[in-house]
């Protein structure tokens, strides 16, 4: 930030949150060269909703007449206060130039002149600093208001400006306001504004309708909002060398300096710092989210970008017009929009505080806990132990020591993008709704072919959600048995089928697979199929190569496990009509929860996986889930996250999905239950259950959901959780590294190399089973079509003998399960006994292009991991079909 400064830029932060006022944080920001600070019903609504920063204070005002609006102006004033306060020495050193906090009017206003003025007014009055901003959108009515709250000497800062041509009024607004305090004889050197210059959302808008128009210049993409932001400093510059400026400098004056706002970056392929580094230059002011300015901090390039090349500016604007897009009507979209959203931000923050005043007088029950009786101290000493080191901070920092003490370790610091992919995600959505809305009209059914990271997000989802009416269905093909294969198009029309093609690394052997076979079944009709990888995989150039309808390009910084609120979970997500903005304002709260200046023992997903890891480190290191019947799905996503991130270097923790549950005589001592309820769904044997199991002297934690699209919290609360586990495990949480072992053997007996193993018989099945030890697991991996048959006679075996054996048991469909459980299985804990079931498909599937066909390679694919875990003394056996389980 002080290298910014030396160039003429002060970095502002587009964050406001009372708990970084309170901890220090913002103190500490402001020593390292923070200038100034915004705010915006947004911010606001995410703080007081996604974190108890603020239930102190309400609670002292919940039973009070005031409305939910003139509590959060209560608070918010206080928190503007506050800021102000720690801000004045930068004001009073910088002599009224910087040191500023933003309040801003209702966006209620915003077509409201005399409303806008009234509000203005009055809350300058409250707050009482004159270090402080009062936020007015530039709107037309917005222009009026402006130059009158200047004229009495307020500051404003104007925001929502997307086009030059508002720019422009504003800043005459400005000068127009100076001349009239001039002209009545009143001081002029202290009042201040900013114009702030919206840029990121100029891009995802215009790249939209590029998209959209198909034949338009691709090379425009991700240069708009650049030259727009160029052409506005070009004439700011020469503003500032006019006659009447200059008059208006010499009489103390400071000019209305360009505010670049909105600069996080919302399309994942492009740079995460590309709206910094290209608008570095003298006299503005870069308003950053945390994100971006830690990531700026971390790979940013200092140096002067502006004032550009105006002239390369003006002629990337003259292009956009000649691919017929009206800039003009863009910036109107924005603006309509901008409003619109802080609008309902508004009002979805007047919900939220109306809804904690209900919780904090009816006294409701938090919306999580726990009864760990034994673990609590332990539990509470490394909570402890993670604020010392400063853990929680470190992970939002995207420190690699945090896990492994070598900083190079591989496959840590380019594994962190799930932290900030959401907000990245959620400017996505309108063009992912545009999207959703082409399909709909063209297909019945969605194909999704993947794997894992690729595959388990996305069946969750369906699952829990199904499809809304009019929308097509979701088959999820994550399987290589011939029977899966030739049951995923569900009877429909191969020609109103869509099919998604999605990996990471585009290189993924079952999703390669599946393509070959729809690909010929549809006989290379591009426009039918849609990738999601990384940038420059073969899957991207192959989809160019062929035409796919769509490539959608994921940040490359994501694991597959971890990539649930990217393209990956999100673009099926809304071609089933779910709302995915809705999943990614649930995960944001989760994420303002547990950010970078909370407390580790306030933080949520910090609190959970000290709980999994020190459970684990005491012997309880089956983690068992509880799940309501409409998010039951959700042990299959969490399953893989925990059991990839931790089962490695012979510790883990291992997830018990889709056990149901029993009495407490059936479990051994080496659990921890996770019950996640949905509200509406309460269950009085479950809850009789769980009580039992606390009685028994197990720990039960327990997790509320208000509703299904509370899905989006948990994928992030657990994400976090399980980061902050195999950080007190002292594992890499993101990597795999005994994932390829399976997959080498998979070549090796598709090439024939060595026979395959044979079945063993109901004795050595039984003498199998008589070795399994309490403490141990027993791992079902069912090499099987996942029909609902399978699923009943497959649950019902492994109900039966996690009853006879006391131990607990998992249950995966292969080869889907080596994207998930299968690292675990051969690099966790040496506790694992592992029955594999295979059955011979009457027909065969043949794969294009290949010398197998689908059926063989299921057969090497089991054959394969049957060797790894024989290898590493796993005891590990296979039957033929489910007979002898059933005996």
């Amino acid at each position: 930030m002080q290298s910014l400064l030396d160039l003429g830029q002060s970095v502002w932060l587009d964050y406001l949150r009372r708990g970084m006022l309170q901890s220090g944080e913002l103190q500490r920001m402001i020593d390292d060269g923070l200038r100034g600070m915004t705010s915006n019903p947004t911010i606001f609504e995410h703080a007081i909703g996604g974190s108890t920063d603020y239930d102190t204070a309400l609670s002292r005002v919940a039973a009070s007449p005031r409305t939910d609006r003139e509590i959060f102006e209560l608070l918010a004033v206080e928190d503007v206060r506050t800021a102000a306060d720690l801000f004045r020495p930068v004001y009073d050193a910088s002599q009224g130039a910087d040191g500023f906090v933003s309040l801003e009017v209702s966006p209620t206003l915003a077509r409201d002149t005399a409303g806008t003025i009234g509000e203005a007014r009055r809350l300058w009055a409250a707050v009482d600093r004159p270090n402080v901003m009062i936020k007015v959108p530039g709107t037309r009515e917005g222009w009026p208001a402006i130059e009158r709250l200047l004229t009495d000497g307020i500051n404003v800062n104007i925001t929502l400006l997307f086009s030059l041509e508002h720019y422009r009024q504003v800043a005459e607004a400005y000068v127009r306001a100076l001349e009239a305090r001039r002209k009545a004889g009143q001081a002029i050197d202290r009042v201040a504004s900013v114009a702030s210059f919206f840029v990121s959302r100029v891009d995802t808008e215009v790249d939209r309708r590029l998209d959209a128009k198909g034949g338009a210049p691709s090379g425009l993409r991700g240069k708009i909002a650049i030259a727009n932001a160029q052409l506005a400093y070009a004439w700011f510059r020469e503003l500032l060398q006019g006659r009447q400026w200059r008059s208006l400098a010499a009489a103390g004056a400071k000019p209305q300096r360009l505010l670049w706002a909105s600069t996080g970056t919302k399309d994942p392929a492009y740079s995460d710092v590309l709206y910094v580094d290209s608008l570095i230059g003298a006299d503005t002011i870069n308003t950053l989210p945390p994100q971006t300015l830690q990531l700026f901090e971390d790979h940013g390039t200092v140096r002067e970008a502006l004032p550009g090349d105006a002239a390369d500016a003006q002629r990337a604007m003259d292009d956009l017009r000649a691919a017929a897009i009206d800039f003009g009507d863009v910036a109107r979209v924005l603006e309509a929009e901008g409003i619109e959203k802080f609008a309902h931000s508004f009002e979805t923050l007047l919900g939220v505080i109306a809804a904690k005043r209900k919780t904090l007088v009816a006294a409701a029950p938090p919306r999580h806990s726990a009864e760990l009786r034994a673990f609590d101290q332990a539990v509470a000493q490394r909570l402890a132990e993670l604020e010392d080191a400063d853990v929680p901070k470190r992970i939002w920092s995207r420190d690699p020591t945090v896990w492994k003490a070598d900083p190079a370790t591989p496959e840590i610091t380019d594994r962190l993008g799930w932290l900030n992919v959401g907000k990245m995600m959620a400017q996505q959505v309108k063009a992912l709704a545009a999207f959703a809305e082409e399909i709909r009209q063209k297909f019945d059914r969605v194909v999704l072919c993947g794997m894992g990271g690729s595959s388990l997000a996305p069946e969750v989802l369906w699952r829990t959600f199904g499809r809304k009416p009019g929308y097509p269905a979701l088959a999820v093909l994550d399987s290589t048995d011939p029977r899966a294969v030739v049951a995923a198009l569900g009877g429909e029309d191969i020609a109103r089928s869509l099919f998604l093609v999605s990996s990471k690394s585009g290189t993924t052997q079952e999703t390669d697979c599946l393509y070959r076979h729809f690909w010929e079944q549809t006989r290379g009709r591009g426009a039918q199929f849609v990738a999601i990888t990384d940038p420059d995989t073969p899957l991207a150039r192959l989809a160019g190569e062929r035409g796919f309808r769509r490539t959608f390009l994921n940040p490359t910084d994501i694991g597959g496990r971890y990539s649930a609120l990217s393209y990956f979970g999100l673009v099926p997500a809304a071609l089933i009509g779910i709302d995915a903005g809705q999943l990614l304002h649930r995960a944001h709260r989760m994420a303002e929860a547990c950010a970078a200046w909370v407390p580790a023992r306030q933080n949520p997903a910090a609190w959970l996986g000290a709980i999994l890891a020190e459970a684990a480190l005491a012997g309880r290191n089956k983690t068992t889930f509880v799940l309501s019947r409409g998010i039951g799905s959700f042990g299959l996503w969490v399953e893989q996250l925990i059991a990839e991130s931790t089962g490695k270097e012979g510790k883990g923790i291992l997830p018990v999905a889709e056990e149901p549950l029993g009495p407490p005589e059936v479990y051994g001592r080496d659990r921890v239950f996770v019950s996640l309820t949905l509200t509406g769904e309460e269950d009085d044997a479950t809850e009789a259950g769980l009580h039992a199991l606390m009685a028994a002297g197990h720990p039960v934690v327990r997790l509320s959901l208000e509703d299904r699209y509370d899905l989006g919290q948990e994928f992030f609360r657990w994400e976090f959780a399980t980061a902050v586990a195999g950080a007190i495990l002292q594992i890499n949480a993101f990597d795999q590294p005994n994932v390829a072992e399976s997959k080498q053997n998979t070549k090796d007996v598709l090439a024939g190399h060595q026979p395959p193993t044979a079945p063993v018989t109901a004795t050595e099945l039984d003498r199998f089973l008589a070795a399994v030890r309490p403490g141990d697991y027993l791992a079902f991996m069912a090499y099987l079509p996942p029909t609902p048959q399978n699923d009943r006679r497959l649950a019902a075996a492994r109900g039966k003998l996690r009853d006879r054996l006391k131990v607990a048991t998992t249950l995966g469909y292969g080869p889907r399960f080596l994207h998930s459980t299968g690292q675990l299985h051969k690099g966790g804990p040496p506790i694992g006994h592992f029955l594999q079931i295979t059955e011979r498909p009457d027909q065969d599937v043949p794969v294009p292009g290949m010398p197998y066909a689908f059926g063989q390679l299921e057969a090497a694919q089991a054959e394969g991991d049957l060797r790894a875990l024989r290898a590493r003394g796993r005891p590990a056996v296979r039957i033929d079909g489910l007979g002898l389980l059933e005996r």
